[in-house]
């Protein structure tokens, strides 16, 4: 069963999603992401949320906890 996840993500990191440059987030994986699950990445700057928002659908997890423990690397498409 998919799940929805709603985060926050940085004006520097949140641009280049939007523009479809960037295809990956590295996250803690303190959510169990699986693939198929739904990224709600909404904008955030000096302590709020701006109000801009992006969907983005996990394609494949990769577990990277050998180089960083508990983190995950999630692919992602529109």
């Amino acid at each position: 069963m998919s799940m929805f996840h709603e985060l926050k993500i940085l004006p520097e990191h949140f641009e280049p999603v939007l523009a479809g440059l960037k295809l990956a987030e590295l996250r803690l994986n303190d959510r169990n992401f699986k693939v198929d699950d739904t990224l709600c990445l909404r904008e955030y700057k000096n302590g709020e949320y701006t109000g801009r928002i992006v969907y983005r659908r996990v394609i494949h997890v990769a577990d990277v906890s050998a180089y960083l423990p508990g983190y995950v690397l999630l692919s992602m498409e529109d």
